[in-house]
């Protein structure tokens, strides 16, 4: 895999993968936590075997992708619509998962988005309040208590993941029937993989990641108003439900895909040839 470097207007390295030839339009993706840029590359396959360019690339501080202290979600947004004037894109649909599915979002604000897709994406930290909690996991709550004390806390905690087990911080100890299937597939090898290899790169990410899920976003997302499709696992206890619940309620063009019995990893990966449609969908009919 050929990583690639974008130098930004402010200096700053932005890293990336492509899935083949530059072509006008492209489906770009934002990754979960953690995610490395090859944690995408069942996806970028895929898209390529349907002649869909695509395009994975690090938020600030991940690997090679400069840090940005104090970053916001639209601030992301903003380096993605300088690497896609770089490569002249004219038109995109952006897929964000989990911490991903926000900055996605603010990239529906480009006057060349043709449409967003999330998946288990957080809402609005400032504007849930209280119900940003319910129903996670107590390794979540740990991590946001972290982040809102000190954030060298929460890169502690984080570098224990390294001796440890990845999947098992993630989904939980007990893993259900639809994560067992999801187990056995290669998008989930590969995306944890992928976490491992962020973990050896260093801990700017962390700082950076945080600072955007818990600082408002800078936009309001009910000025979005490209179509947004929504997947959300009914039993995600990284992202539950009522942050899909909350985006379907306050973006104006939504479409929420609810499925039953699927966690935060099950979803991305039982679902991923549909979630991937979803876009396809989007580019191809504008």
């Amino acid at each position: 895999m050929d990583r690639k470097l974008f130098k930004l207007s402010d200096t700053r390295s932005l890293e990336y993968l492509t899935n083949g030839p530059v072509l006008s339009s492209a489906v770009i993706l934002h990754a979960g936590t953690s995610q490395d840029i090859t944690g995408w590359q069942t996806w970028l396959d895929y898209f390529a075997s349907q002649g869909i360019f695509a395009l994975s690339f690090g938020r600030s501080g991940y690997a090679a992708s400069s840090p940005m202290p104090g970053r916001t979600t639209i601030d992301v947004a903003k380096d993605i619509a300088e690497l896609a004037s770089a490569l002249g894109i004219s038109k995109f649909v952006n897929i964000g998962l989990s911490g991903g599915g926000q900055h996605a979002i603010a990239t529906g604000l480009d006057p060349r988005s043709v449409g967003v897709v999330t998946v288990g994406s957080l809402a609005p930290f400032a504007e849930m309040g209280e119900d940003f909690y319910k129903g996670m996991q107590q390794a979540d709550l740990d991590e946001y208590a972290d982040a809102l004390k000190d954030i060298s806390l929460l890169v502690a905690r984080f570098q224990k993941w390294q001796n440890g087990d990845v999947a098992e911080t993630i989904v939980g100890a007990e893993l259900s029937e639809r994560d067992k299937l999801a187990a056995e597939k290669l998008s989930w090898k590969i995306a944890l993989d992928s976490c491992e290899f962020t973990f050896m790169q260093g801990w700017d990410w962390v700082a950076d990641d945080y600072s955007s899920y818990l600082k408002p976003w800078g936009f309001d997302p009910r000025d979005v108003k490209v179509p947004v499709v929504i997947w959300q696992a009914e039993l995600d206890r990284n992202v539950p439900i009522q942050h899909g619940k909350w985006l379907a309620d306050n973006l104006p063009n939504t479409k929420l895909e609810i499925r039953k019995g699927e966690s935060h990893m099950g979803i991305f990966v039982n679902y991923e040839e549909e979630i991937m449609q979803s876009a396809i969908a989007l580019l191809t009919s504008s």
